[in-house]
């Protein structure tokens, strides 16, 4: 199974890096169906950058029913790292603000056709990057 791995090297609140990340996602709805969000923590998710780059009334629609319909039936559910078992047979993933413990877990799903890692800490995704191929799209380094 052909798999695609995003990356975006984003350290700390970067707003650009979280944007990029979402932009990917939502890209990835052309060829997918269902697609996750998942973040540390759902509890935290109404004061992120999240809602700054979905703007208030989509947020506040994905934070209260934990998913989003679009048109064609394609669809964006969100949950916390801790739910994400719940979610196990999505299309593409966005680990935001993911360290090397969330790659891990969703790695370990048994479906997913496309991964994008918006990191937090600039290690998050080393183990990763060195045991597969991934293409860095969004390096906050280099802007």
């Amino acid at each position: 199974m052909s798999r695609e791995r995003f990356l975006v090297k984003s350290f700390g609140d970067n707003i650009d890096g979280t944007r990029a990340g979402l932009i990917k996602l939502i890209q990835l709805l052309d060829t997918y169906d269902h697609a996750v969000i998942v973040v540390p923590e759902i509890g935290k998710v109404k004061s992120t950058m999240l809602v700054d780059v979905l703007g208030e009334d989509v947020s506040k629609a994905l934070i209260k029913n934990r998913e989003i319909t679009f048109s064609g039936n394609k669809k964006i559910s969100l949950c916390a790292q801790a739910t994400l078992k719940n979610y196990k047979y999505a299309d593409a993933y966005l680990a935001l603000w993911g360290s090397e413990y969330t790659i891990a877990d969703i790695e370990a799903l048994p479906q997913w056709k496309a991964v994008v890692l918006v990191t937090w800490q600039p290690n998050d995704s080393s183990k990763w990057e060195a045991a597969n191929t991934v293409s860095v799209i969004y390096d906050d380094k280099k802007g």
